[in-house]
């Protein structure tokens, strides 16, 4: 190839390109006009209760539990004397007193299941590795035995 050539099919590359990305950025500002998830702002109670939730599930004392079946989640805070239950996008804060229902929005949603499922992830992790470092410690004393009476 000569100069002009590779001098043309680098303008006409870079005309692609620049075409290409603004169909993308067209796309992408009429699906977030589209979705009413990208134009409503959280309201007050909807950041205040994911940011309970996230600050409870957090909490070593906080018992997490999940229903497979029903995908149901639960946040059980006995020392604060808050409960919490989380079903398709309502959250339900409950203390002795009160009972909260906040409806979240998809992300909103999404973010706060994702953050429980780490926890619980990373509690499941830490109960097997424990229980795995009682079998090794048996073990060890199993062969430490044998090897006594022998």
């Amino acid at each position: 190839m000569n100069a002009p050539t590779k001098k043309i099919d680098s303008l006409i590359g870079s005309a692609m390109h620049n075409f290409r990305r603004s169909v993308q950025r067209f796309y992408i500002s009429a699906y977030r006009m589209a979705n009413p998830e990208f134009t409503q702002e959280r309201s007050a109670h909807e950041m205040e209760c994911i940011s309970i939730c996230k600050k409870l599930i957090k909490m070593e004392d906080s018992i997490l539990l999940m229903t497979p079946l029903t995908d149901k989640r639960f946040i059980k805070n006995e020392k604060m004397g808050i409960y919490v239950i989380m079903e398709k996008y309502n959250v339900q804060v409950i203390n002795h007193i009160y009972s909260y229902n906040i409806t979240l929005g998809d992300k909103s949603w999404g973010k706060l299941v994702d953050f429980y499922n780490q926890e619980i992830e990373k509690r499941r992790n830490q109960f097997e590795s424990e229980i795995r470092s009682n079998i090794k410690h048996s073990l060890k004393n199993i062969l430490h035995d044998i090897e006594e009476k022998i």
